[in-house]
């Protein structure tokens, strides 16, 4: 019953506080409503069926029986009909045709005949009878005298049941405790959502969780609860970077005295790949350091002629003897990081050089609002399944193990991927058209708040 009530309810809390209100008022109202159909007593329901014009006939009545004389009663009903130009003499009851007439109408000749019981026989006029409007009513007393009166405008809806006049009155009340329920949600509301999007945008290297000035007062102890967990979260990311970079630099001492023990190993193989070994772990120390040391350092966001920056890089390799060409226009303005922006194409050029050869650098207009740097390479690719693992920092594909065993420590992709964020924009990693690796850097044109990535190192 609960899961489907549950199924019923909307899915945001507003709409289930709104929902919940008007279904319980309506509720509440409509048991009322029934209970006072049943225990109301029939007279009073039918009186809730008799017209104004019929009153004022069974007043009439009363009083002309009131008047023993009839020249008397002559006079007051001339009177009244002077008075009142409804009120007419004479008058014929509808012809029997063997089916009764509508509930509201034979409602209100009940109730009527009750009212001038001993005084006269209430009738309904020919053409009255289940036509739009209030029927003319007629009285015959019990001196043969016959009178009858119209409704004040014939034409006028006749008269509704009850029930009817329920409905109306429980959909207006609803749609009012809709609104006002509502709104009050809302207000309720309101504060978990500003609080919903404040921990959304939560950077534990640069922003606070906001707390709440206004709302009801869980949500204020909510959002103090959130912003404590950010800060212990905080303290916990500093104490391991801190730690962990103690570490990387305490380990440069050993690695050193080892470097010095190997010069004195007189078997040169052995001393080469000692060396050699030693060399490798003093790159890995050195790229954990710069990733800590730099991971949270501010981004000088500049206008930077991103074109030329791009060819800059590009014939710096193409300098050292690799194949790398720069595809796009001679200028081309945007805001960035000029060193953080250079890290990052360096680096996915070098991944590109040591895994796919020949590489072209390209400048291209990304989504609106944005520009993209593309960096394209002929090699073997990284799996479709592997492409969000490589932005991870110390993860090596498949590939790069096998090819290049000595090529890095997973830190390339992870650091351009970090460089990209800074700016606001993101590294997607697909298949080249014909074969090969296709890294695209883009971010908005213009400027962004960031958190600095960390350094380059040419890996994948």
């Amino acid at each position: 019953m609960t899961r489907w009530l549950a199924r019923l309810l909307p899915s945001r809390a507003s709409a289930q506080i709104a929902t919940i209100v008007v279904g319980s008022v309506l509720l509440a109202n409509l048991l009322t409503a029934i209970v006072l159909l049943v225990v109301l007593p029939p007279q009073l329901r039918r009186t809730a069926f008799v017209p104004p014009h019929a009153t004022e006939l069974v007043a009439l009545a009363r009083a002309l029986h009131a008047v023993p004389d009839r020249q008397a009663r002559e006079i007051v009903l001339d009177s009244a009909i002077a008075a009142n130009s409804r009120i007419a003499r004479g008058g014929e009851p509808v012809p029997p045709s063997g089916r009764p007439p509508p509930p509201p109408d034979r409602d209100m000749l009940e109730q009527i005949a009750i009212e001038l019981s001993g005084v006269g026989v209430p009738f309904l006029l020919p053409g009255a009878a289940g036509e739009p409007g209030p029927p003319a009513v007629g009285v015959r007393l019990s001196d043969g005298t016959t009178l009858n009166i119209s409704p004040r405008q014939r034409l006028e809806a006749p008269p509704r049941p009850i029930v009817f006049h329920l409905i109306i009155t429980m959909a207006s009340l609803a749609v009012l405790l809709a609104m006002l329920s509502w709104w009050a949600a809302r207000a309720v509301v309101a504060p978990l959502e500003r609080l919903a999007a404040s921990v959304d945008r939560f950077d534990p290297d640069r922003d606070e969780i906001s707390t709440l000035g206004r709302g009801p007062a869980e949500v204020r102890r909510l959002a103090r609860a959130f912003g404590d967990m950010a800060s212990r979260i905080r303290k916990l990311l500093d104490g391991r970077t801190q730690m962990l970079a103690a570490i990387s630099h305490d380990l440069r001492t050993p690695i050193t005295r080892l470097r010095l023990r190997a010069e004195e190993v007189p078997d040169r193989d052995r001393r080469r790949a000692m060396q050699a070994d030693l060399a490798l772990m003093e790159r890995m120390v050195g790229s954990a350091l710069s990733y800590l040391r730099d991971g949270r350092a501010s981004a000088a966001m500049t206008a930077t002629n991103l074109a030329a920056l791009l060819q800059t890089v590009c014939d710096d390799f193409a300098d050292l003897g690799h194949g790398v060409v720069y595809e796009g226009p001679d200028h081309a303005s945007a805001i960035c990081d000029a060193d953080q922006m250079t890290r990052a194409v360096a680096n996915l050029v070098d991944n590109a050089i040591k895994f796919g050869g020949r590489t072209v650098v390209r400048l291209e207009d990304g989504e609106p609002g944005l520009i993209a740097v593309a960096v394209e390479d002929a090699g073997s690719g990284i799996p479709a399944d592997e492409r969000e693992k490589v932005l991870e920092p110390f993860y090596r594909s498949d590939t790069a193990r096998t090819l290049r065993p000595d090529s890095g420590f997973g830190l390339g992709l992870a650091i351009v991927s970090a460089i990209a964020e800074a700016h606001g924009g993101s590294l997607v990693l697909s298949e080249r058209p014909g074969g090969g690796l296709r890294a695209v850097v883009a971010w908005p044109r213009g400027p962004v708040p960031s958190a600095s990535p960390p350094p380059a190192t040419g890996e994948r």
